[in-house]
């Protein structure tokens, strides 16, 4: 595990190139899209980490346990940062179309998924339609780690209702999302969601809000560019520390954020370029929404890879055909009803 940890890290930073947009005090769709697709990557290692953590030779894949929230935080982030640049740009045009890209983009993908994994678990006896149905609001979805999708769901919709509501008002649409992502975090919190539900959340208001005031908050930190980062980077590793030492969700969700800046700061400077990313692009979702399955299946007594470096590798490989079979169900799905 430590291995493969190890081949990522070096492809990722191997990947690294000085960002051309740099004097242009904004980040590209491909900077963000990548920044996304080496979030996925940092998921799955987490969710690899989980189960092989407890080995005493996996000294750097065991840290990976925090490495989870710190990249959905920062998928949040590029999430509402992506969506607030589309609006500013495109106003109503981009609410109008709203549902439909989404539909494709988001809606589909998870309801095929859900059709794979019902299909897997029914099969081997540990599940039916009425206990598949309840599990989508019990906080523990049949999907794997499908928690992850039904909030993003959710905070689409948030943002649609702040856009249509608030208009070209920004601090009336601030307020509408910050209040939509509140509810959330407290009903998460009443019906005894785990924790991973909500330590990331407030990072997609927060790109949002970078979003549009961007040019505002880069002149501020580019004025001096290195001590925003060192400030960043000191107040990040304070909160991250903290919550080592005693769990509270608000520390955990400032280091959370924190992170999430402190990254997007660096990316305006150098972002990531590579064919693999853009071989990747399209189907990115779909390797976080089927990694669960092989995870799984891989340690389960219908087949129980023991072998670790095995065990990961079968799991990224096959995440990965799936992924992209799936993806190209679902773009045949998508045209063909666009035909119609």
């Amino acid at each position: 595990m430590d291995f493969i940890f190890l081949i990522i890290v070096f492809f990722i930073i191997s990947t690294i190139v000085k960002n051309s947009d740099y004097q242009n005090h904004n980040l590209s769709v491909e900077t963000t899209t990548n920044l996304q697709i080496i979030a996925v990557f940092f998921v799955i290692l987490h969710h690899l980490s989980q189960i092989l953590k407890d080995y005493p030779d996996s000294f750097l894949s065991s840290r990976l346990i925090i490495a989870g929230r710190l990249a959905v935080g920062l998928f949040f982030f590029v999430s509402g940062y992506g969506m607030i640049k589309q609006f500013r740009k495109k106003g109503k045009t981009y609410l109008d179309s709203f549902f439909k890209k989404k539909s494709i983009s988001i809606f589909m993908p998870f309801l095929l998924a859900m059709i794979v994994y019902f299909i897997y678990r029914n099969l081997i006896g540990k599940l039916n339609v009425l206990t598949a149905m309840y599990s989508l609001i019990n906080g523990n979805p049949f999907v794997g780690n499908g928690w992850f999708t039904i909030m993003i769901l959710y905070l689409y919709l948030a943002f649609f209702i702040s856009a249509y509501l608030g208009k070209k008002n920004y601090l009336l649409l601030f307020s509408i999302l910050i209040f939509n992502v509140v509810i959330v975090v407290l009903i998460a919190s009443f019906l005894n969601y785990g924790e991973w539900w909500t330590n990331a959340v407030f990072c997609f208001p927060l790109g949002v809000i970078w979003g549009s005031k961007e040019d505002e908050i880069t002149n501020i930190c580019f004025k001096n560019y290195k001590m925003s980062l060192g400030i960043l980077a000191v107040l990040f590793s304070m909160f991250l520390y903290m919550d080592e030492i005693f769990y509270h969700p608000i520390i955990r969700a400032l280091s959370v954020l924190l992170f999430s800046a402190l990254v997007i700061l660096f990316s305006y400077r150098i972002t990531f370029k590579s064919t693999i990313y853009n071989l990747l692009k399209p189907f990115s979702f779909e390797l976080y929404l089927y990694q669960g399955l092989f995870i799984q299946l891989f340690r389960s007594d219908k087949i129980f890879i023991g072998n670790r470096l095995l065990y990961a590798f079968s799991v990224i490989v096959s995440t990965t055909i799936l992924a992209l079979l799936m993806h190209r169900f679902a773009s045949l799905i998508k045209n063909i009803t666009i035909t119609k």
